[in-house]
């Protein structure tokens, strides 16, 4: 199973779970979880390094505006030798990822309509776009995987998209998320 497949089952996985109201109180909450449990699942890929809270710089080194929740980068790309890649103050550089994951968790005093937060993931969905299309050149794109995982406490929903630039998302479907109280 490639590296790529084993993210996406990861995700299915954690998302899945029997999640309690009270396991996310914050969408840091969701991050740290989701992490650890993508660590504990690729824990045997020594290529694979996980990541969170990257900022995004295009082709040329221009600065994104974005950064992202967590990217799951190929370690054998990673570099730390500023000498080689040039970023500001960042000391890091990666041309190599696996995969993007953005996260959205919505609290039950949340005053945004459904029709706002819905507005709110497709901003992701866009986001994750163009990410892709701004850094990544001469690679297969199929090879990469990008993910909006979102948790709503207050409509008691859930959503896992896979997103690639050939869908529009003008709906977005969202599943029963049976929040499960201890007895």
């Amino acid at each position: 199973m490639n590296m790529q497949s084993k993210i996406k089952l990861a995700i299915e996985k954690f998302y899945s779970r029997n999640w309690k109201e009270q396991d996310f109180l914050t969408e840091d909450d969701v991050r740290c979880r989701l992490f650890y449990f993508l660590k504990v699942e690729l824990a045997n890929d020594k290529n694979a390094s996980i990541h969170s809270e990257i900022r995004w710089y295009g082709n040329t080194g221009e600065k994104l505006k974005y950064r992202s929740d967590i990217v799951i980068i190929d370690s054998r790309d990673l570099t730390t030798d500023s000498n080689i890649f040039k970023l500001p103050s960042k000391g890091y550089g990666f041309n190599k990822y696996y995969s993007i994951i953005e996260i959205k968790l919505r609290r039950p005093n949340d005053k945004n309509s459904n029709l706002k937060f819905n507005d709110i993931i497709r901003d992701d969905i866009n986001k994750l776009i163009e990410i892709k299309q701004k850094t990544v050149e001469n690679e297969v794109e199929d090879e990469k995987k990008y993910f909006v995982i979102a948790f709503d406490k207050r409509e008691k929903k859930k959503l896992l998209l896979s997103v690639d630039d050939t869908n529009q998302y003008e709906d977005i479907n969202w599943q029963n998320w049976n929040i499960y109280q201890d007895a």
